[in-house]
């Protein structure tokens, strides 16, 4: 579902690094420089099995073996093409004539660097860790080989995700990664002003051809509301992850737009499944069912979220047929409870909102009072997310709120439901462990027909409602500001400085 809503008259005032008319390189049409806020910033030293990945990923630095592009296709992008020469082997051969930032050239050998160097990380990611991965190698110059541990044939969508990102050998040989002149991307960074800014230069060399911007910064704002102001002033040209009330702020005039996309991103309400009471399905399940989604959706995000059907929202592939929101009833939650043995007054959830979290607060609070009607207390934590994990990982907790994107493991629901919701997932919060949900996420994985392997995660996703694993809450979407006179800009989980990007009249 995408739109876009006009907004307040707002003047295209001179950029924020004050390169308006600046010239020079790579065969550019308008050199100019552009301002773009972001809410989070790189927090783990750019290590790519973080999500300093994404964050170097959209600041058109870092790039992939294969791209996930606006249509929600795979296509090659420092990979030329790839092929499943046996059910557990992938030779991926690689794109001629690309160099790292620092002129070194892009072969087999720096890409299985880059490869192995993930693999070997403390917590490596889902959709490349040894548990899916069993070897990388160098064959000749322009070749990877890449082995299995089972047969899978989803792996060039592993190679799309940000987390398998290809840096030159140079970046890795220091005790943190160094990703300055070490990007294939069409940007290279030029300063780094940690927790604050990142500035950037065009890559003049950039095998994708001409890259439009000559420079631009990069802010990390973490205040949505100030996010949103800096476009209406002209200090920032496009500006993520707006909050509702600031979308309603901006309505109203012709200068400047707000598009509005859903994404593949769905806000829960995480049980820890082996915390009692919430180790009984019954408990789970009153749960969920004295919890209203359409008020949440109305109170918390009018205008900007839909009432959750599970994990994946309506209209997806994946999303199982004939799936509706559960609807609250409060005699049914407390019948469950019944059933289930457990007085609503012994029931005391602590229930965490991290700080980071949209809109966390006021849904916490929403929860309070929908579980009250049912006799269960709920006290709210707040606190940064990094303070939190911990604890969640750990399974130290007995709820919390999180919003998850599961296309972003990966640009396919396998890295999702494989970290979150198969026994040794290493996101899976829930704690919740059932042998055939890991079997059939394995015969996913193995199913190269998209619509056979569709309709297994369908499965998954009616088990993870119906036994309300975790209470799915809303679908979200994300609304993005951006100026007049900005050109080439997509909504995308991955990417927002491209070369195709350029501001002017």
């Amino acid at each position: 579902m995408t739109c876009e809503l006009t907004a307040l008259t707002l003047s295209l005032a001179a950029c924020g690094m004050g390169g308006g008319n600046s010239t020079g390189g790579s065969g550019s049409t308008g050199a100019r420089s552009i301002v773009i806020d972001e809410p989070f910033g790189p927090v783990a030293n750019w290590a790519l099995e973080t999500d300093d990945a994404f964050v170097l990923s959209k600041l058109g630095c870092l790039e992939t073996l294969a791209k996930y592009d606006t249509s929600g296709s795979l296509k090659p992008m420092l990979a030329e093409s790839w092929t499943q020469s046996a059910p557990k082997t992938w030779d991926i051969t690689l794109r001629q004539d690309v160099k790292f930032q620092d002129g070194t050239p892009l072969n087999a050998s720096a890409v299985a660097g880059a490869l192995k160097h993930g693999l070997g990380a403390k917590a490596p990611v889902s959709a490349f860790s040894p548990e899916a991965i069993a070897g990388v190698e160098a064959v000749g110059d322009s070749t990877v080989k890449i082995t299995t541990v089972a047969p899978d044939a989803l792996l060039p969508y592993r190679l799309a995700a940000p987390n398998t990102g290809i840096l030159a050998p140079k970046a890795y040989t220091g005790s943190s990664i160094d990703p300055k002149g070490t990007c294939t991307g069409p940007f290279r960074i030029t300063k780094v002003i940690p927790q604050q800014a990142v500035d950037l230069k065009r890559n003049t060399s950039y095998w994708g051809g001409s890259v439009k911007l000559a420079s631009a910064e990069v802010r990390f704002i973490a205040d949505g509301a100030k996010r949103a102001t800096q476009v209406q002033t002209g200090e920032a040209q496009i500006a993520r992850k707006i909050p509702v009330a600031s979308v309603q702020d901006l309505k109203g005039g012709s200068g400047a737009s707000v598009r509005t996309q859903e994404l593949p991103r769905t806000t829960e309400l995480v049980l820890n499944n082996k915390k009692a009471p919430f180790d009984r399905t019954e408990v789970r399940q009153a749960i969920q069912a004295a919890i209203d989604t359409k008020a949440i959706t109305d109170a918390v995000y009018p205008g900007a979220a839909r009432p959750a059907v599970g994990p994946f929202a309506p209209g997806e592939p994946y999303t199982p047929d004939g799936s509706d929101a559960v609807r609250a009833d409060v005699a049914k939650a407390k019948s469950l409870l019944a059933k289930a043995g457990v007085d609503p007054a012994s029931v005391k959830m602590q229930l965490i909102a991290y700080n980071e979290g949209p809109g966390f607060a006021d849904l916490a609070a929403v929860i309070q009072q929908q579980l009250k009607a049912i006799g269960v207390r709920v006290t709210i934590k707040t606190a940064d997310y990094a303070s939190v994990e911990p604890d969640l990982l750990s399974g130290d907790f007995q709820a919390t709120l999180l919003s998850r994107n599961h296309l972003g493991d990966m640009p396919d629901p396998l890295g999702y439901l494989t970290a979150d919701y198969t026994c040794k997932g290493g996101y899976n919060l829930s704690h919740f462990c059932d042998p055939k949900i890991d079997a059939l996420i394995r015969k996913a994985a193995s199913t190269k027909d998209a619509k056979a392997r569709y309709a297994d995660y369908a499965q998954v996703a009616a088990a993870l409602q119906a036994r309300a694993v975790d209470v799915f809450l809303v679908h979200e979407t994300e609304s993005v500001a951006v100026a007049s006179g900005v050109k080439g800009y997509a909504v995308h989980p991955y990417y927002s400085l491209t070369a195709g990007l350029s501001v002017g009249k």
